[in-house]
Order: C-alpha cells, then structure tokens, then sequence
C-alpha cells in the first residue's frame, strides 16, 4: 500500500537510497568490466594496486577485446537490461498504463535491445549473452515470452542458472518500495531485500537473515516457480531439487568471498555465486556500520561502498555481473551520498542515469515532481 505524505526526511533518505541503488549498481557493472572473467590471480597481475578510478586519471583497463568494445567508464550488458525495466516503467506510468504490463513491456524492449542495443542512449549491445539471444530471438517470444524462457530452460534439462536473473531486477525493488513484501516478489523473487533496504527494514544481520528466510519460503510455495511449465511428469522429489536448501545455504550465509570461489573455471556464471556475494557484501557492511560509534560510522560509509568492490571485483570471474548485483544492495544500504565521487561522476552518461532514478523516485510516489512524458523513454527511444 502506497505511503502518503511521508515526512520530508524520511522521503529525503529513502530517495538517497532509490539514487544509491540505481547509480551503485551501474558503478559495480562499469568497476567489474576492469577484471570480468580473469581469475583472482590474473586480476592481481593486471591491478597490483587495487585502486580504480572513473576520473582522470582514469584506471587503465586491461586489453583484450572483450573490454575494448566498451566505452571507456562505461556500464555493460548488465545495466543496460535493468535499464530497460527502469524504462519501461516510467513509459507505463507516464502513458496511465498498469504495471501489470510491465513483464509484457520489458519483453518487446528486450526483443529491441537484442536487435539494436540501448535506443535511448544510440547505444549497441555489446555483450549478449547465449540464453537472452536464444529467447529473445525466438519468432514466438513476444507471443509468449514466459513460454518461450521456460521452454529454454527446459531443454537446458532444467540445469541453466544463469545469474541474468539477479543483475536487471533491481529496479523492481524500487518500483516495489510501497509495496507490501509479497507483492514485490510477485513482481521479482528476492528483489524483496532491496525494497525492504529501502525502507531502513534491514538494518541487522538478524533483520537480513529473516529477509532472506521469508523470501526462501515464499519461493517453495509457489508452484509455478518451483515447477516452471507444470510438468506433470516430475516427481516432488525431483521439483524439490529445483531448490536444494543445502546449496542455498552455502551461498547466501557464506563467510568469505573465498567460499564463493568466484572465478571457478565453467561456472563463473552461476546465479548463486552472484546472489551469495551480493548477501556476503551486504552483511559484512550492516556488520561493521553496527559496531561502529555515530562519529565512526559517518566516516566508515564513505569508504564501504569501494572498499567492498574492490574486494569484490578483485576476485575476478564474472566481475561486472556480481558487481552490478552488489552494488544495488550496497548502494540502497548506504545511499548516493555515500558512493566514491571518483567513481560517480567519472561514469559515462552519468547524468542521464542519475536524471532516471530522479524520475523513479517520483514514479514511486517518493520524491514530489511532476513526471511527463520523456520521448528517450519509449520502446524505441524516440528515434523509430
């Protein structure tokens, strides 16, 4: 149920928040590219320094060909896909049209993106991965792009967890912040955990662990997401192995990033390695801003945010995707303020991005403003 009136302070914090989790997402995507898919010890050799800077001087990336395509201190993929939610968004409430459609309106923009990458910004999509191609490329899929994923995952022998699933949703957590819990996760399953930092719900390690249980057993009951498709064939035995608790487990309470083992060789890519270091970063940072007295803290949060992507990113694999996951819970936990100005505003197209999460903040009923419509923010992004 939408909020109304919210004192101005509290209004004020929670839009720091909405602008932390947009910005501190991207910042993880553009920090992660520097080391996304070397190993920890190839990451070491390229940035024996660990230092990173979006501003002159800017950091050197490593060069391959993989990194060059980019634009210098630019986001990825990753952000470019939780771009099209956060667009389709404000295209639907600007035209008065339910967020029911919203899964409908991502499709067609993912269909776009596929095809043309980012309109909004004349962007190309730089790195598409496999399982997004396959689908979105489907002829069927804006028929049924439900079907046409899970049809996919289904001849994958129900194995493919990619963590494309993690790095786009969190701007849904956003759109959900007057949410209740439920409907949230109906909208995204776990994006639950940025609405609730959001709102200063999660605020102890205990608070975030009651998080993470609610939204484990939320999932269990829904059969649909338990049993993609209703395949009356499989036994419980085997649905239940869609969501083992002990593999669950090892990920979202690890005690290390060395745990995660992040640049394991063929599975750098998996959802659980991006979600267990995204809930490890988020912990450690309530853990230390806890014990912290009011003097330390203020200068404590100043530095988190960095020095736990560096941390992150350091450990190389799939740098960009984790540290785009990361990044949104780092970032709604501590806020715009508190992300690393060498960073922030040394981000290409940064005031773009930041004139967006303005606009989502209004959308949600957060910040006051008047949101007409943006032509950047159709389908096309203006330019069909």
């Amino acid at each position: 149920m939408a909020q109304q009136n919210p004192h101005p302070f509290i209004a004020a914090t929670t839009t720091d928040k909405i602008f932390g989790c947009i910005i501190g997402s991207a910042l993880g995507d553009a920090v992660g590219l520097y080391t996304e898919f070397l190993s920890k010890i190839q990451s070491k050799r390229a940035y024996p320094d660990r230092t990173f800077s979006l501003v002159e001087p800017v950091t050197r990336i490593f060069p391959d060909t993989h990194r060059l395509q980019f634009p210098p201190c630019s986001w990825t993929d990753d952000t470019d896909q939780a771009l099209l939610i956060l667009l389709a968004y404000l295209h639907l409430k600007t035209n008065h049209q339910s967020t029911i459609d919203l899964a409908q309106e991502f499709a067609t923009r993912l269909k776009i993106w596929v095809a043309r990458g980012l309109p909004a910004l004349s962007r190309p999509a730089f790195d598409i991965g496999m399982l997004v191609n396959a689908v979105a490329s489907n002829p069927r899929y804006l028929d049924d792009p439900v079907r046409c994923a899970t049809e996919r995952w289904i001849k994958s022998d129900r194995k493919a967890a990619p963590n494309g699933s993690l790095m786009r949703t969190h701007p849904i957590g956003v759109i959900g912040v007057n949410l209740t819990e439920e409907q949230t996760w109906r909208l995204s399953v776990l994006v639950g955990v940025v609405r609730q930092l959001l709102r200063g719900q999660i605020d102890t390690e205990k608070s975030l662990d009651a998080a993470i249980e609610r939204a484990w057993e939320w999932v269990r009951r829904q059969q649909e997401v338990m049993n993609p498709g209703n395949d009356g064939g499989l036994s419980e035995r085997q649905i239940a192995r869609h969501l083992e608790r002990g593999e669950f487990e090892r990920h979202v309470y690890a005690q290390s990033l060395d745990e995660l083992k992040l640049d394991e060789e063929g599975k750098i890519g998996y959802v659980y390695k991006c979600l267990g270091s995204a809930i490890f970063l988020l912990r450690v940072a309530i853990r230390r801003a806890t014990r912290a007295t009011l003097a330390m803290e203020l200068a404590l949060k100043a530095q988190l945010f960095e020095k736990s992507m560096v941390q992150l990113v350091m450990e190389g694999g799939d740098a960009d995707t984790n540290g785009a996951a990361a990044g949104a819970l780092l970032g709604a936990y501590l806020g715009y303020a508190n992300l690393p100005s060498h960073w922030k505003f040394g981000l290409a197209d940064n005031e773009w991005l930041m004139g967006k999460a303005e606009r989502l903040a209004v959308a949600v009923g957060v910040a006051r403003g008047e949101l007409k419509k943006e032509r950047d923010e159709d389908a096309h992004g203006g330019k069909k």
